[in-house]
C-alpha cells in the first residue's frame, strides 16, 4: 500500500511541474485555466506570468489580480481542445 502510494504522489508531482516547462518553452505556447464553474480562461506569456508563493507556482493574469494554480490548468496544443464535464 505504502508502495501504490509513492508511486501516485511521484507521478502527481512530474504531471504538476509539466504545465510550467510547457508554458516557458514558448511565449505561442497556451494553457487553459478554469475560472469558474462553466468559464475557463486561456493563458500565454502575452497576457500572464509564473509567480511563486510559500513554494507553489500560480499563473497571474497581467492586467488583473486573478491567480490560477498551476496544477488546475492544462496545456493546449495546436489540436482543438476536447472538454470533458
Amino acid at each position: 500500500m505504502r508502495f501504490l502510494f509513492l508511486i501516485c504522489i511521484t507521478s502527481l508531482a512530474l504531471f504538476a511541474s509539466d504545465t510550467v516547462e510547457f508554458f516557458n518553452k514558448s511565449s505561442e505556447n497556451k494553457v487553459l485555466c478554469r475560472v469558474g464553474q462553466y468559464s475557463y480562461k486561456v493563458l500565454s506569456q502575452k497576457n500572464a506570468a509564473i509567480e511563486s508563493i510559500h513554494e507553489h507556482h500560480f499563473f497571474k493574469l497581467k492586467d488583473e489580480n486573478l491567480y490560477f494554480l498551476t496544477t488546475g490548468c492544462q496545456e493546449l496544443d495546436g489540436q482543438k481542445p476536447h472538454i470533458l464535464f
